[in-house]
């Protein structure tokens, strides 16, 4: 019997110990639930904050400290640093960490607790999780990509944008799909950028004479006046503008292939240099004021050869001219005393004779030619009166003869008569 009660006591004194053991266990555990997480706003952006709330619960008779991890599943990382909670017996507290989601579509957002006292907490009850949707936001200025412009937020609208979720892109050239900032050939033409005069267009890569036309189009590379055409023609480099280097640019020089020659001013086949008569104007260089003018050509019309004494002559030198330039002006002479100016010469000799006359034609160079002829003065007055007299001395003499002949046959016939 004494055994029998004292069986019943250890067993009591176990029972109770085991119930100790179980509520002691319950008095340090804190937990969390699916509804006590809660976000900040129902429209949550992409790249915009969101502010995640939870409240951790003690339901034991002590105060309880532990730390909280809140996580994006979706993204594979912690959402912010550790949160240390510490809540009174009985009571719960509430924490929260800002998110900044960085895609778009479906996160799973768990939040676990890790009690710093883990004996008597139950596990189960230590875990939270919740998904939510983040609408597309590329720029995170607020708006989704849906009622954005401009969704990468780099100045292009996006119907203009080649790259519209990329604000480092905006261009494509050569629609290879890679943005001309990081394309190293823009145009695709097999010339890198830094190498090309037109990275942006694919018929051009180089503008030799940096006139901003580019070989392929320009008529001249080089610029020096002579068109790639007629460099080739001429067997010159089209792509050098003096190929002689002689000083003189390959279409200013007559000669560009010829050191020793540049111009040919009369254009007679013979360089200025060994030309005796640059401007073949029958002077020679070494006597003519200025080689590389012609001087005036003088034409006369009229009547330059004789002229009425008393009587105004006339002389034009209207038919002359400057192949090179205009006339100035011109000068009569006559004699030494006597000068006119203009393109026509009027004049009344009083004196019969030969008169010497010289006209002087200046061009718009002050090169002059110079013209000496003579005009015959005739009284014609005189002549006309030495011609009368001879006509009545003819007429007398004719008239003379007629009669006297008439009158020897008529003596005749009266003598026959008789």
């Amino acid at each position: 019997m004494t055994s029998l009660l004292k069986n019943r006591w250890i067993v009591g004194v176990l029972i109770f110990f085991l119930c100790s053991q179980s509520a002691f266990a319950q008095s340090n555990d804190i937990s969390i639930n699916q509804n006590s997480v809660h976000i900040s706003t129902d429209r949550i952006l992409e790249g915009n904050l969101a502010r995640i709330y939870a409240t951790i619960n003690n339901g034991s008779n002590s105060d309880l400290k532990g730390t909280v991890q809140f996580y994006d599943n979706s993204a594979g990382a912690q959402i912010s640093s550790d949160q240390t909670v510490s809540i009174l017996a009985g009571g719960s507290d509430d924490i929260f960490v800002d998110w900044y989601p960085t895609f778009e579509g479906t996160h799973h957002i768990s939040i676990s607790i890790d009690p710093w006292i883990s004996k008597g907490d139950n596990p189960d009850n230590n875990y939270a999780q919740i998904s939510v949707e983040v609408l597309k936001d590329t720029d995170a200025d607020g708006l989704t990509d849906e009622e954005d412009p401009d969704d990468d937020n780099d100045g292009v609208p996006d119907e203009e944008d080649h790259f519209p979720l990329d604000a480092s892109e905006q261009v494509d050239t050569d629609g290879d799909r890679i943005g001309d900032n990081v394309d190293e050939d823009d145009d695709n033409d097999s010339h890198l950028d830094e190498d090309d005069a037109f990275p942006l267009n694919s018929m051009e890569w180089e503008d030799h004479d940096e006139d901003g036309v580019g070989n392929n189009e320009d008529e001249d590379d080089d610029n020096d006046g002579l068109s790639d055409k007629d460099e080739e023609k001429a067997g010159t480099d089209p792509l050098i503008e003096d190929f002689d280097e002689d000083g003189v640019k390959d279409g200013e020089d007559d000669f560009p292939t010829d050191p020793s020659e540049q111009y040919d001013y009369d254009e007679d086949g013979l360089g200025d240099n060994v030309d005796e008569d640059d401007d073949n104007d029958g002077l020679l260089d070494e006597d003519d004021p200025d080689d590389h003018n012609k001087g005036p050509i003088i034409k006369l019309s009229g009547n330059a050869v004789f002229a009425y004494l008393n009587r105004e002559a006339h002389v034009s030198a209207y038919d002359s001219y400057d192949e090179d330039g205009s006339l100035s002006y011109i000068t009569w002479e006559i004699g030494e005393e006597v000068k006119k100016t203009g393109k026509e010469f009027k004049y009344t000799f009083t004196e019969t004779g030969k008169q010497k006359v010289k006209i002087t034609v200046y061009d718009d160079k002050d090169e002059f030619r110079e013209l000496e002829f003579e005009i015959n003065v005739i009284d014609m007055d005189f002549i006309i009166t030495i011609l009368l007299i001879i006509i009545i001395i003819s007429l007398a003499i004719l008239i003379n003869i007629k009669y006297s002949s008439w009158a020897k046959k008529l003596l005749t016939k009266i003598k026959s008569r008789s």
